[in-house]
Parts: structure tokens; sequence; C-alpha cells
């Protein structure tokens, strides 16, 4: 059975689906499916990773894969803030996994998590999260693969042949002229530029230059 507490991390009572979701999760736990490879099945963290579960054995429930995607979406319905923001891109990434057999999202469900995602997002402790798992990832070694797959694409990879030919500058001059007629864009420029300059640093190190 579930014996973990899901009423601590800020659930939405407006409707109760905690409970809904303990329903699904208990009754799915009562048919004791057996996951293998190629079963057909899926392993779902009944405490989500992101909220703070485990890869235990009682923190995982093998369900459908419609099941599993029923399952996220309550979850992303269950939470506010840092976590509905962690449980909508989870659910967004499940979506965009290409499974026949997974339950259809249809456009409107998936504009309302897309907003849904977009404001929770401004969650100042979401956005820590989401910046110490990319620092984390961008580890000195990832960096400096990084940089030398990217050296050797210029020096002799085909990035070198495409950026030098006659019709990508075309392209990009064309693509210039283009966003410089327009005046919304003229004035975005023209604010980035005055805000830069503020900055007395700037201003001081323009000064030594010249």
């Amino acid at each position: 059975m579930v014996n973990v507490s899901l009423h601590q991390f800020g659930i939405n009572s407006f409707m109760n689906y905690s409970a809904l979701y303990t329903r699904l999760i208990e009754s799915r736990q009562r048919l004791n499916r057996q996951y293998s490879t190629y079963c057909g099945y899926e392993r779902h963290h009944i405490l989500p990773k992101s909220l703070g579960g485990s890869n235990k054995k009682e923190n995982l429930v093998v369900l459908t894969p419609r099941e599993h995607c029923l399952a996220h979406m309550i979850l992303a319905k269950m939470y506010e803030g840092e976590q509905k923001a962690k449980m909508c891109f989870a659910l967004i990434s499940l979506a965009k996994l290409r499974n026949k057999n997974r339950q259809f999202i249809t456009s409107r469900e998936y504009d309302r998590l897309r907003r849904a995602h977009y404001a929770a997002l401004q969650d100042p402790d979401y956005k820590a999260w989401r910046s110490a798992i990319t620092k984390a990832q961008w580890t000195p070694e990832r960096r400096a693969a990084v940089s030398a797959k990217t050296k050797e694409q210029w020096i002799n990879g085909p990035k070198r042949e495409s950026f030098s030919s006659d019709a990508y500058r075309k392209k990009k001059s064309e693509q210039m002229k283009e966003r410089w007629q327009n005046p919304a864009y003229i004035k975005e420029q023209s604010d980035r530029t005055t805000e830069q300059w503020k900055d007395p640093s700037r201003r001081l190190n323009r000064a030594k230059k010249a």
C-alpha cells in the first residue's frame, strides 16, 4: 500500500486529487504485477524522485502506459508552486515519448499543462532547483569534451562549410535587414543597450580600452 505522506508538499485542496491518486496506486498494487523488459508495463515512482522519492521497491508500482500517464496527470493537478512545475515538466516529458498505448492528451489539456508549467517556472525555488541540476550536469570534463567537439566541427566539419557558404551569408543578411525594419525589434535593442550602459563597470572598462 502507499506508505508515503503526500500532504506535506503543498497539495491543491480545491479537489481531493490526493485521494484519487492514492486509490489509483493502491488498486494497482493489489494486482501484484511483475515488471520485466518488454513486458508492456512501466514502473512509476509513487512519490516522484524530484520530490524526494527513492528507487526502493516500496516506492515503485507497475502500471500500464495509460495508467502511468493518468497518474502523472493527477500529480500535475495535486501540487502548487515549485512542486507543480516539476510535475508539469514530468508529464510533458512523458507525453513526448512515442508509445501508442499511452493515454492520449488532447490539445486543450496540453495547452492547459503548458500554461501551468510556464506560470510555475516563475517560482524562485524551482528556478534554483533547475539551475543546480544544470550546473551539476556541466562538469569540467563535459565542458572540455563539448568544447573539443565544437572546435573540431568548425575546423574540419560540416559547420565550417555550411556557415561559410554564400547561400548562408545571403540568408543571414536578409534576416538582419528584415529585423531592423521592425520597430519593435529596434526598440528592444535600444532598451537593452540603454540598460547595459547603466552599469558603471561597463562604462569604466570602455573608458580604459579607449
